[in-house]
């Protein structure tokens, strides 16, 4: 079986899935294709890798262009050539929203290709209107199967339709590898617990990630200090508020991280902290549960059913009134902090490539089975 899978950009976390489900689609005589749309994508900055991959080849439409500026015509005839070259048995998307996800899902109705949709969205992510439901419950009857990040993206596509039998989970993770391993080299320099601990929040600097939220209650819970690794729109907003709130002691902004300097940062901290209003899943939890954290995660967060376990290695709150009292919990149990970022490694070595790339592979199988069924996703 020869499956193509398309994304607008790949950054690190995408490598390594496509690598990861490459080498297992080798084993049994299967190919990836991988199609990236742009090597740039301006409102994230990845850092750029060129290297061909190994377990599956790489295509990329428009080298040194950043996404965005691609005029969707363009985008659709150059997806279109790459796919009449590659000629996939299943095509793979992202969403059904994006432009690439429109174009691929165009060109494979009229290729008679099956289709499975990748989808973190969740029914709580934004306001739906009767228009945007019908629309997206006919783009999704189109689809065979879908690949999701977990119990509440089952949900919701349930909601709209689609059978959960045809739900697989795992779309959204990373390396857990590569952050245990190099987060555990910096711990061995980390400094003491102190009698303010850490936390670190690794989150774009926008208002659904609720920094201006954080602020307020920070200045109502001296004990802790808060670092802010990550930039975007709302910085100097923020900036402002810290100073006016006499929190620059105890908030402080690193900016921008790349990647691979991520584990050096999660190494200093004690407690991870995700408060968004807003959060399809939250990679960055992953990324601090493989680093050995406890976690603070906001129940609009996508990630927090299938991730925290309350009590066991971190709590949920309510971004909007349960942050003081998230607090209270987690310093209460601080002499347990090390056993419950165990646990928050136990529980993520479950959610970890092998997921992804077993996941995927059962998608593209079960969309060819289901391809001649054209109602099947309808109840």
């Amino acid at each position: 079986m020869q499956v193509a899978i398309v994304y607008l950009n790949f950054g690190p976390y995408h490598i390594a899935r496509l690598e990861a489900t490459g080498a297992v689609g080798q084993i049994t005589g299967n190919k990836l294709a991988a199609i990236e749309i742009a090597s740039q994508q301006s409102d994230y900055r990845w850092p750029e890798i060129r290297e061909p991959g190994i377990h599956y080849t790489r295509h990329t439409l428009f080298a040194d262009t950043d996404y965005w500026s691609i005029p969707y015509v363009r985008m659709r005839r150059a997806l279109s050539r790459r796919l009449n070259q590659i000629k996939p048995d299943v095509l793979v998307l992202p969403g059904w929203g994006f432009k690439e996800s429109v174009a691929g899902l165009g060109w494979s109705l009229r290729r008679k290709v099956p289709r499975v949709v990748i989808s973190d969205s969740q029914a709580i992510d934004r306001q739906q209107t009767l228009g945007r439901r019908v629309v997206k419950q006919f783009l999704l009857h189109l689809f065979q199967t879908a690949l999701v990040g977990g119990q509440p993206h089952v949900r919701y596509l349930e909601e709209l339709g689609f059978s959960k039998e045809h739900c697989y989970v795992g779309c959204d993770v990373v390396d857990n590898g590569f952050f245990e391993r190099e987060s555990q080299e910096w711990k061995k320099l980390k400094p003491p617990m102190t009698s303010t601990p850490v936390i670190l929040s690794c989150i774009r600097l926008l208002p659904r990630k609720n920094v201006p939220g954080v602020i307020q209650v920070l200045a109502r819970n001296p004990q802790w200090t808060w670092i802010i690794a990550g930039d975007g729109s709302q910085r100097p907003e923020i900036e402002t508020e810290i100073q006016r709130m006499g929190l620059a002691g105890r908030v402080q902004l690193l900016g921008h991280v790349n990647y691979f300097e991520l584990p050096s940062v999660y190494a200093r901290a004690h407690v991870y902290l995700q408060p968004s209003l807003s959060e399809p899943w939250g990679l960055a939890v992953n990324e601090a549960m493989a680093c050995g954290l406890p976690v603070l995660v906001s129940n609009r967060c996508g990630c927090h059913e299938d991730l925290v376990k309350d009590g066991v290695n971190g709590f949920v709150f309510d971004p909007e009134s349960g942050l003081s009292a998230a607090l209270e919990k987690m310093e209460a149990c601080r002499e347990r902090w090390m056993h419950m970022g165990e646990c928050s490694q136990e529980i993520i070595n479950r959610w970890g490539l092998d997921l992804f790339a077993r996941n995927l592979w059962q998608c593209c199988e079960a969309a060819q089975r289901l391809f001649s069924v054209p109602s099947h996703s309808v109840s």
